[in-house]
């Protein structure tokens, strides 16, 4: 099999987009997001942290924040708080793709997480390693339980760290060793590009090596109803503010249930929301 990332361009055929991420395990989808969102998103974010300096302080100290290192600046909470992060996260195509892959698992999805991340010149190449190691007691299965997104709000060149993935290493434990880095392979995208890739799949942040190119992302993720979010999307977005969103964003937070799994007060979470 080729060792390329598969890559789809507009209109975006469902089959091979789902195809592509079930059983190669990545995907890219050429010009999920125009110049002018990703500008507009940038502009919003830049604005936020200049006003909201500790914001930035916050984040470097956080857990997904050590993950990340110094040389990586990361934004998270972004609905509620970014005006365009509510269309960020609800790209058609994307939202679309989720539901129906994760849909052998579960009838319902969940926004993950959120974030903006910029990966600075001197940014280290990250370890291969699995997002399904957040759940990493849930046994492994051919359908993933996840998924992660990676959107280039800049352009993603091999010097300045494009995301490495290692096609067709899905499916296994999330315990499982890495592979070796001879069967991992770029993805180099334009502004506008979407990674996605599912949650078990072996990948890495790429090593930033130029003297000023800064990586610029919009990464997300989409999950299984029944699984804990990494990013707690009912207190990030509180009912207050929830008010104010489109209800399948209110559900993609959390304020949705898998059959008894969610309720608030025996009910629907969005009863929270209707009295606030």
């Amino acid at each position: 099999m080729s060792n390329t990332v598969p890559r789809v361009t507009r209109p975006y055929d469902q089959a091979e987009l789902d195809d592509a991420v079930r059983n190669r395990g990545a995907v890219v989808l050429a010009g999920a997001y125009t110049t002018d969102q990703c500008d507009t998103f940038l502009t919003e974010v830049e604005k936020y942290l200049a006003e909201n300096p500790r914001e930035a302080e916050y984040a470097a100290k956080s857990v997904l924040g050590g993950f990340q290192g110094d040389t990586t600046g990361t934004l998270h909470g972004l609905i509620g708080t970014i005006p365009s992060a509510p269309e960020m996260v609800m790209q058609r195509d994307i939202v679309d793709c989720a539901r129906r892959v994760l849909k052998p698992l579960s009838d319902n999805i969940l926004l993950t997480i959120a974030e903006y991340m910029a990966r600075k010149p001197g940014a280290f190449r990250q370890e291969l390693h699995l997002d399904t190691f957040s759940w990493h007691r849930v046994p492994p299965s051919e359908n993933p339980i996840a998924l992660t997104v990676m959107a280039a709000m800049s352009d993603f060149t091999a010097d300045n760290g494009a995301t490495w993935v290692v096609l067709d290493s899905h499916s296994g434990p999330a315990t499982a060793p890495p592979p070796d880095w001879s069967e991992a392979v770029q993805a180099e995208m334009k502004k506008g590009d979407a990674l996605l890739f599912r949650a078990d799949l072996f990948h890495a942040g790429g090593a930033n090596t130029t003297e000023a190119d800064v990586r610029q992302i919009f990464s997300m993720g989409f999950q299984v109803g029944w699984l804990r979010q990494v990013e707690n999307g009912t207190l990030s977005v509180p009912p207050e503010k929830a008010a104010e969103l489109e209800p399948e964003l209110q559900e993609l937070l959390g304020y949705s249930h898998e059959l008894v799994l969610g309720l608030y007060k025996g009910g629907h979470p969005r009863n929270a929301i209707h009295t606030a």
